[in-house]
């Protein structure tokens, strides 16, 4: 079961490649769009180095530099704060003469520890690899210099008053380890340096390369985005899609077989069915293949029910050619148009009709006088065809009148082949499937809808009728493989010309 599972849905995808195909073709063009018009974004980085004074460092008390915590992480996270300030900023904008705020310059700097170190990440962003770098220097500089301002700034606030109490004091007192003196003296020292717990470790090299747009990952993330897309819009497709598609969703819904597959018509619909003259090579293969299998099942005289579950399926084409087919073969035919409201046949076969379907269900005409023969290459057919459409007279076609039809038409016949309408849209020939030997489904690919198709099935199977098979039509026709015979009257020239058409013999240029 899981095994058929996966075959489903690669078979789905497989279907639906050019769908995969187009979803990933637009998200790396998108991506390509992205990566050749986007700006260039370059990104430089200083580093700085973050030593806390220690807390019982008497001399650093009262001073605005960054004090040890018992959490060394804490400390340098509070380091990265102090570093994008708006007063650092600020100093940034003047010194660089930038016209820009304060508050626009931040948004392009972060700053950040680097791992588990005493480093903090001073990161900048610019439109150039200069201006980057210009930028991240300009902020680790002015990170250092206000913060020696502030602390020049307290010692100048706190030496005087060290001064007048150093004054004060014994000479013998004045000097020494811990005395007002040493922490004058190391005052003295700052106020003529830098702040020693934040520091620049390492200045900002110019960018070689802009950090966005990234080419390759936006393309590979294009490639996988596209390829998860395209997957996604195959399966909703395929499950928003009413229509047949591919010969196991018929397997699936009705496990039926497959009588024979008729290929694609490369010609223009002629909006009226098609003669089998007018059939390529492939598809009079097909209704052959139709005709072996049925004839294959035995028995004595037999009629065969044709039906779809929509009109322009192909039923009334499949209907003549199954029936010329038989003809051809020997067998006594008589094809039986039961499509009482849209009748195509005797146009279709250009019939001068006398009498027609709908006279003999009124009993106005015995069928043996109301049949037209139709010849084909020499081989002759009847026909019943209908000769006024009309809705009333569908109601006229009965159980009884329906089996009488039948009974009489398989006494003069080796077989029949009644043309019905779609019995989804009218139930008319419904009579006709009961009484008949066997139903054939013609379905055609990219065109039927499977619930239509799982509806005439049931109704079919409610009547106790299942049907024998399907007749699939839109297959692809074959390539090779076909034995040649001179048969239906045809010219060589018109039998290669028909092998050019289909794709199985090359046309040949004339030598010049």
């Amino acid at each position: 079961m899981q095994a058929q599972a996966l075959r489903r849905y690669f078979r789905t995808i497989f279907d639906h490649a050019w769908l995969v195909v187009a979803c990933i073709a637009v998200t790396l063009a998108v991506a390509a769009a992205y990566v050749a018009l986007a700006p260039r974004k370059y990104q430089a980085q200083a580093q700085m180095l973050v030593s806390p004074v220690d807390a019982s460092d008497t001399a650093m008390v009262g001073l605005p530099v960054l004090h040890a915590t018992s959490d060394p992480t804490q400390d340098v996270l509070t380091a990265a704060s102090l570093m994008t300030t708006p007063q650092v900023a600020q100093a940034v904008v003047n010194s660089l003469h930038r016209h820009e705020s304060a508050g626009a310059l931040l948004g392009t700097v972060s700053a950040a520890p680097v791992g588990q170190s005493n480093l903090v990440a001073v990161q900048a962003t610019a439109s150039s690899a200069a201006e980057a770098q210009k930028i991240a220097n300009a902020f680790a500089d002015q990170v250092v210099a206000t913060r020696a301002t502030a602390l020049h700034k307290a010692v100048a606030a706190l030496i005087p008053g060290l001064r007048s109490q150093l004054a004060a004091l014994p000479p013998t007192d004045r000097n020494g380890p811990g005395t007002i003196g040493d922490q004058l003296s190391q005052l003295q020292q700052l106020q003529a340096s830098h702040d020693p717990t934040i520091t620049i470790a390492a200045r900002a090299d110019l960018p070689g390369s802009p950090y966005s747009p990234k080419s390759k990952l936006a393309l590979v993330a294009a490639l996988f985005g596209g390829l998860i897309i395209g997957i996604g819009a195959a399966f909703a497709w395929d499950a928003l899609d009413p229509r047949l598609r591919r010969e196991q969703q018929l397997h699936d819904l009705l496990n039926l077989p497959v009588l024979a597959r008729i290929p694609r018509e490369r010609h223009p619909r002629k909006g009226r069915p098609l003669l089998p003259g007018e059939l390529s090579f492939a598809s009079a293969e097909g209704y052959r293949t139709l005709r072996a299998v049925l004839t294959s099942r035995g028995g004595g005289a037999r009629a065969f029910l044709v039906t779809g579950s929509a009109p322009a399926e192909g039923k009334t084409t499949s209907a003549i050619s199954l029936a010329v087919a038989l003809a051809q073969a020997g067998s006594r035919v008589i094809l039986i148009e039961a499509d009482l409201r849209r009748p195509t046949i005797a146009s279709t076969l250009g019939l001068d009709v006398r009498y027609g379907t709908e006279d003999v269900l009124i009993g106005e005409a015995d069928l043996e006088e109301a049949l037209t023969v139709s010849r084909f290459e020499g081989v002759p057919m009847r026909v019943l065809a209908v000769r006024k459409p009309g809705a009333e007279l569908a109601d006229r076609l009965s159980y009884a009148i329906a089996q009488r039809l039948i009974k009489r038409a398989k006494s003069l016949a080796d077989f029949v082949i009644i043309d019905s309408p779609p019995l989804i849209a009218v139930m008319d020939a419904l009579p006709l499937a009961q009484i008949s030997d066997e139903v054939v489904v013609v379905t055609r690919l990219g065109y039927a809808r499977l619930s239509r198709i799982a509806e005439l099935n049931q109704i079919l199977v409610q009547q106790d009728k299942r049907p024998i098979g399907v007749l699939l039509i839109g297959e692809s026709a074959p390539r090779g493989g076909y034995y040649y015979l001179p048969d239906n009257g045809r010219s060589a020239h018109s039998r290669r010309k028909e092998r050019i058409e289909d794709g199985i013999e090359p046309m040949r240029t004339p030598r010049a």
